[in-house]
């Protein structure tokens, strides 16, 4: 990924990944008109309608999802910049185009609902930050796509099937299908990084994961009230994006032609911090010590790098 050599690098003009410029080639057949889709929407099922605490989680929960699809937008344009291969640049590229229309559908669709822009809650801003301010190309593509998209799918799926609001429904079956192509460029691109890797560059990189799952997971933690409000299961939400994400991982290491090792911290971590935030009364700072010292046990003991 040397910018420094040439910003027209002719040497690989014959190295695009044919699966990734294919996810390029499929937004572009997929692309749908979201003013349209909205507006038809509105015709069909009239204006959202849902009793007062119904609408005030759907605000809470999809005012999260607005800033997300605004931090996605960004860092899909960053990659398209900070990627060599041209199919995975393209790649990119759809993905910011998807992320755009996500971004204005949803400032639509909750200013139908009379909503103002709110503040984003501290881990979920932490989380959306540092994915947005890294210059590390291996922590931008995980990040993204292997742990914000999984994340947000599976918030777009339960909302769905609930079908709170059947027009909020129609837009999320438009939103699952584009950001699911979304997680081909990680899966594809980020093993091609990690192969690169030494031991302590390695380290680091599972290290900054281990950081952005705690945060991950408090965030998931604060949607917990708007996720009852709406007829949920937090516990079960929670666990649905775990398989997610621990799903895009095992294809990460499948695509290096590995065995599933070297997420096995990763796994227990995100199961340890499951059982203590959602089963147990929250208290930071103690937290904070025993998470802290569980990732220094399992990193330093059973990792093989």
């Amino acid at each position: 990924m040397n910018k420094e050599a040439s910003l027209f690098p002719v040497d690989i003009y014959y190295q695009t990944g044919d699966k990734l410029e294919g996810v390029y080639h499929k937004g572009q057949d997929k692309i749908w008109d979201g003013k349209k889709i909205l507006s038809e929407a509105l015709n069909k099922y009239g204006k959202p309608n849902m009793d007062q605490n119904q609408q005030a989680a759907i605000e809470a929960l999809f005012s999260i999802i607005l800033w997300g699809e605004y931090a996605a937008w960004n860092v899909s344009s960053q990659l398209s910049f900070m990627l060599d291969d041209y199919g995975a640049k393209m790649a990119a590229v759809s993905q910011a185009h998807d992320e755009a229309r996500h971004f204005y559908v949803m400032r639509d669709y909750l200013h139908i609902l009379g909503h103002e822009p709110q503040s984003l809650p501290e881990p979920v801003e932490y989380v959306l930050k540092n994915v947005l301010e890294t210059q590390d190309l291996s922590r931008k593509l995980l990040g993204m796509q292997l742990m914000i998209e999984p994340v947000a799918l599976t918030i777009f799926r339960f909302v769905k099937s609930n079908d709170i609001d059947p027009v909020l429904s129609e837009l999320l079956r438009y939103f699952e299908i584009d950001e699911s192509r979304h997680v081909a460029l990680g899966v594809k691109y980020l093993p091609s990084i990690l192969k690169e890797m030494n031991k302590l560059e390695m380290l680091n990189f599972l290290l900054w994961q281990a950081k952005m799952i705690k945060a991950e997971i408090r965030g998931l933690k604060y949607m917990e009230p708007h996720l009852i409000a709406l007829g949920m299961d937090p516990l079960e939400v929670f666990e649905f994006a775990e398989r997610k994400q621990i799903e895009c991982l095992k294809m990460v290491t499948s695509e290096m032609g590995l065995g599933d090792s070297l997420w096995k911290p990763i796994i227990k971590l995100i199961d340890f911090n499951k059982h203590l935030i959602f089963k147990a009364p929250q208290d930071n700072s103690i937290w904070s010590r025993v998470s802290e010292s569980f990732i220094h046990t399992f990193f330093t003991s059973e990792t093989n790098l």
